[in-house]
């Protein structure tokens, strides 16, 4: 009997999780302009023709861009198109939806996430994934002179996710905030020397040198 409710609570704790993760904020990209759709229901209907839904939006630094506009009618669902001069702020921007039909009346507020590439936020980015293996790349190579190849190739990925990191970014980085300034040129820079390096090396030249001129000897 104990296992079965255990089972039973496993079950429903799954179910839950699973709704939890499916009920995911709306994610739109920043500085583009995006259309809001909400769905209107009234006792597990879709709303009637005279519902009216209104809605406010304050971005994240807690400035009102829309302020209790009408939302369009589309039967199904409710629509706001926010244009692109108002979405200029990365973060979560509070929208509160209110819909009646004079007799009826509803009011609900949810977060609207603003990423720098429209992807949902990640606690750890994809490229930070790319970002580590570019540095063990630059490191196996600076340590092992017969695997230089590696620290070029390192090298390059580090050039690529500092453009990236500044545009058009990921999460809430990208050339608009001061982190994702300074992350991004570090690691172009950090990019370019590691790429040639070994061209202000005496050491380097020295070798390359003397290997040449053994050559020619024999």
């Amino acid at each position: 009997m104990k296992s079965n409710k255990t089972i039973g609570f496993t079950f429903l704790f799954i179910i839950l999780v699973l709704l939890l993760l499916a009920a995911q904020d709306p994610t739109f990209q920043f500085n583009k302009q995006f259309d809001l759709k909400r769905p209107c229901s009234d006792r597990g209907f879709f709303c009637d023709g005279n519902f009216e839904c209104n809605i406010t939006l304050i971005n994240p630094i807690g400035d009102v861009i829309i302020s209790n506009q009408v939302m369009t009618n589309n039967i199904s669902y409710r629509n706001i198109t926010v244009p692109q001069p108002l979405n200029n702020q990365l973060g979560i921007i509070t929208a509160t939806e209110s819909c009646n039909n004079i007799s009826n009346a509803g009011l609900k507020t949810f977060d609207v996430v603003i990423t720098a590439d429209g992807k949902e936020f990640q606690a750890f980015p994809n490229q930070f994934v790319i970002l580590i293996l570019a540095l063990l790349f630059v490191a196996v190579g600076t340590y092992n002179d017969r695997l230089r190849l590696f620290k070029h190739l390192g090298s390059i990925l580090l050039i690529i996710i500092g453009i990236i990191t500044l545009y058009p970014g990921y999460n809430f980085i990208n050339w608009t905030t001061l982190l994702g300034k300074g992350l991004g040129f570090v690691l172009i820079g950090l990019g370019f020397y590691f790429f040639i390096e070994d061209s202000f090396s005496r050491d380097k030249q020295e070798e390359y040198y003397d290997s040449q001129s053994e050559f020619v000897e024999d």
